[in-house]
């Protein structure tokens, strides 16, 4: 290893390094380059940050066509460690880690202390070569009635003129082919070791980084787990349980069961009533406050609520929503509706690559028959069906799917409410790991520490190395916003049964 030790500090003194690294790991060939970094900023975050990119080839196959691999450095608070950093993932599948920036700052700011953050778009997505659909306006979205067209015959038509915008192989952009662009990253800092933080999709990449490059590798932190082996079409009975706890929590509790005795029901009668006959009404827009129609369908319903199940400051105005659709009143449900912006932020291109090369081709008929029992794993897998046939999206090899065995310290985190990614799915992944630890935080959502306390117990493990010393109790004592009475506001103590 040649002797680079400035690393971010000299990166920022200097905004530039040479690379002349390279990793007998990986499966892209790596061309020694000289990297300049200049000063940036994001959205939501005040700091500078040093922004910079790497050539990668496209394809592992041809070093001949290449891609601009983007990244960003927040600059720990001190440089304690200036030989590690924290290199963080992003969800979705489809997400911007750069765009998210603020998010990991302050999901990670006690970490930060001491270690810089790295943030890479995976390529696909943000600055990585951007692959994404057109997106009609949200008037647009709400006027259209969904209930008219079959989702199978929708999802190939959408399919179909994205493909030709895009005019790509996304099998160039599966999980598999983005691990190497990682690790380029890393080579091309300095840095010697990385802790991994991996949310949502984010912990299947930092797995396959793990199993790929583990001599880089110092700890793992995985928030809301994917395993390996597990499809994620299977989020169809998280989605549902997480729903579930809604009605049971408000039918156990005494305020929320006086204003809302019959709430599952409503739920149902609603759905039943737009499935036979969508409402088509005027509402004002969620943003603009002008008029325009809203043509409601149960899938509408249903995905707005969905959405709200991720957050506990939505998923306080769920009962409130139900209710009031019921009778016919669906601004509270608009409101959760035009609160759902994260999926336009979404590359839907690169997420099709991730469904279509790595979900869609192992697929039994047996978990067809168990994931269809669900609302929207029957949804999801017409969708599939119809679109991945379009991509042509070349499947992952059959060892990708194994689950990860490693001895790298490994921290799992999982909210018991998690409408994506249920504790379950942690069990899974973690079968194979020797040095592992499964914290469950039983009332938070998706994004276990982003609402808990959990983002000092990362920054605690990260430091000291070790699982078994972390006192997780504070877990149990996550401050849950309740549900709302009425359009003025939520009872915020929670009542006993």
């Amino acid at each position: 290893m040649t002797n680079n030790r400035g690393r971010i500090r000299t990166l920022l003194r200097h905004s530039f390094i040479a690379l002349g690294l390279l990793s007998a790991f990986a499966s892209y060939a790596t061309t020694p380059e000289t990297a300049e970094l200049t000063p940036c900023y994001t959205k939501g975050l005040p700091d500078r940050l040093m922004c910079g990119s790497v050539e990668q080839p496209l394809s592992a196959k041809d070093n001949n066509e290449k891609i601009s691999i983007h990244f960003a450095v927040i600059p720990a608070i001190k440089q304690v460690h200036p030989s590690e950093a924290i290199l963080a993932f992003a969800g979705g599948p489809g997400q911007s880690a750069i765009e998210v920036a603020a998010v990991f700052a302050r999901v990670l700011r006690y970490a930060r202390e001491d270690r810089d953050i790295i943030l890479v778009d995976q390529r696909g997505t943000g600055k990585s070569n951007l692959l994404q659909c057109d997106m009609d306006p949200l008037e647009a979205q709400f006027a259209f009635n969904d209930a008219a067209l079959p989702i199978f015959e929708y999802s190939r038509t959408e399919t179909q003129k994205c493909k030709t915008k895009l005019n790509t192989n996304l099998s160039h952009f599966t999980t598999v082919a983005a691990a190497s662009d990682f690790e380029a990253v890393r080579l091309a800092l300095g840095y010697q070791k990385l802790h991994l933080f991996g949310a949502s999709y984010g912990t299947r990449i930092a797995q396959e980084y793990m199993r790929r490059y583990p001599q880089a590798v110092a700890s793992a932190t995985l928030d809301g787990v994917v395993p390996m082996q597990q499809s994620l079409v299977a989020i169809g009975e998280a989605i549902d349980n997480s729903l579930q706890a809604i009605f049971t929590d408000c039918a156990d509790t005494t305020h929320c069961r006086q204003q809302y005795p019959q709430l599952e029901q409503q739920y149902q009668a609603l759905l039943t009533k737009l499935e036979m006959q969508p409402a088509s009404v005027q509402i004002p827009h969620p943003r603009t406050h002008q008029p325009i129609p809203l043509v409601l369908t149960q899938s509408k319903v249903r995905s707005a609520i969905r959405m709200a199940l991720y957050s506990h400051t939505t998923r306080a105005l769920v009962p409130l929503a139900i209710s009031e659709a019921s009778r016919e009143n669906y601004l509270p449900l608009v409101g959760l509706m035009g609160s759902d912006s994260a999926f336009g932020s979404l590359a839907m291109g690169m997420h099709s690559a991730i469904v279509c090369g790595e979900d869609w081709p192992v697929l039994t008929p047996e978990e067809r028959s168990r994931f269809s029992g669900t609302y929207f794993g029957l949804m999801m897998i017409e969708s599939l069906d119809a679109s991945c046939p379009i991509w042509q999206v070349d499947a992952v090899e059959k060892s990708f799917y194994q689950p990860l065995t490693t001895e790298i310290p490994t921290l799992l985190l999982s909210g018991g409410l998690d409408p994506a990614t249920p504790p379950e799915w942690a069990e899974l992944a973690m079968v194979n790991m020797e040095h592992a630890r499964h914290l469950i935080a039983p009332e938070a959502t998706h994004g276990v520490a982003a609402q808990s306390c959990a983002d000092k117990l990362v920054a605690e493990f990260i430091d000291q190395g070790q699982l078994n010393t972390l006192d997780a109790s504070c877990l149990d004592k996550i401050a849950v916003r309740r549900y709302f009475m009425n359009p003025n506001g939520p009872v915020l103590v929670k009542e006993e049964p």
